[in-house]
């Protein structure tokens, strides 16, 4: 082609691109006609005032029996929301639902009045070098654990649930050992009772554990007759610790992995006795388990199972009282 035919092929595209950005434009828009011609008054029908507000809502004045609807059906749902019973789980760390209960059955007449004393738990990190105590681990795994104590303590209308007082001094260091003592007799109960044998068949019948009469002023303090312990461990594995795992497997060793403990005990306030005790365990088998405490859903499920059995045991048969 010659240099002719070339312009007046570009000059026939030219043509053709403007009259396809210009037809729309020129096309007529009667929407905006109505609107701007017809003036809105309070007196003006229904049936013309409902387009006339869909199509400018911020200028366009509607009659009060259609405002009503659009404007107080949604206030009260924006209003309630942010205000109205705030999340239990919005608690400081350290915190139970004790302080802030939800739910709560109606205690029986003589029911025992308990409180639940800080829970005694740590969750360990194994990797291939060691063992080592995770701080911020070990404060959810509390927290979930408390929580779940005090929901579980609430529902059961056999117990009257009281605050846990604050000691400082003297108080506060008597608490902590009693705390300390209750895992050292839990120890002994979970391991000699259970693989004792014979020998230990009496104790399991006759169970008359106690820690001493040291908390008498917690009774006074918090005004319970009962405190419940929750203590244990749990040790999470990384992965160095899990290959480490797999590959002692795969040589026909068994290399200990992780997994959770956790004991609960009622114990008397006045007496010291160990009225109820019960505990569950669960393993982890390459970096995997079911029984990780620090998610709030495991710990109660943990609890509750554990609750379930009350005044009975896994372990120990008691006489009820």
């Amino acid at each position: 082609m010659n240099t002719s035919t070339w312009a007046r092929l570009f000059a026939a595209a030219l043509v053709c691109l403007w009259a396809i950005v210009a037809v729309p434009q020129e096309q007529p828009t009667p929407t905006p006609a109505p609107v701007s011609e017809v003036p809105v008054t309070e007196s003006a029908p229904v049936q013309e005032s409902v387009p006339a507000q869909a199509e400018t809502p911020v200028a366009q004045p509607v009659p009060a029996d259609q405002s009503v609807p659009s404007q107080e059906t949604p206030a009260p749902e924006g209003a309630a929301a942010p205000q109205d019973a705030p999340p239990a789980d919005v608690a400081a760390p350290g915190l139970t639902s004790v302080d802030a209960p939800e739910t709560q059955v109606t205690p029986l007449p003589g029911a025992k009045r308990i409180v639940v004393l800080p829970v005694e738990f740590t969750v360990y990190q194994k990797s291939v070098a060691g063992l080592e105590a995770v701080p911020d681990w070990s404060e959810s795994a509390q927290y979930a654990l408390g929580d779940a104590a005090g929901k579980m303590l609430r529902l059961d209308n056999r117990f009257d649930i009281v605050a846990m007082p604050n000691f400082e001094g003297e108080a506060e260091g008597l608490l902590r050992e009693h705390i300390e003592f209750f895992k050292i007799v839990a120890d002994c109960v979970t391991n000699v009772i259970q693989y004792g044998g014979k020998a230990w068949h009496e104790k399991r019948t006759n169970f008359d554990y106690s820690l001493g009469p040291g908390l008498a002023f917690l009774a006074d303090g918090a005004q319970a007759d009962y405190a419940l312990f929750l203590a244990g461990a749990q040790i999470k594995q990384t992965g160095g610790s899990v290959f480490m795992q797999i590959l002692a497997a795969a040589g026909g060793y068994a290399v200990p992995g992780g997994g959770t403990y956790v004991v609960a005990g009622v114990v008397d306030l006045h007496s010291g006795d160990l009225t109820w005790f019960n505990w569950r365990a669960g393993g982890e088998v390459f970096g995997m388990t079911g029984s990780d405490v620090r998610d709030p859903a495991t710990a109660l499920a943990l609890v509750s199972k554990m609750f379930e059995e009350y005044p009975g045991s896994k372990l120990i048969t008691f006489k009820p009282f």
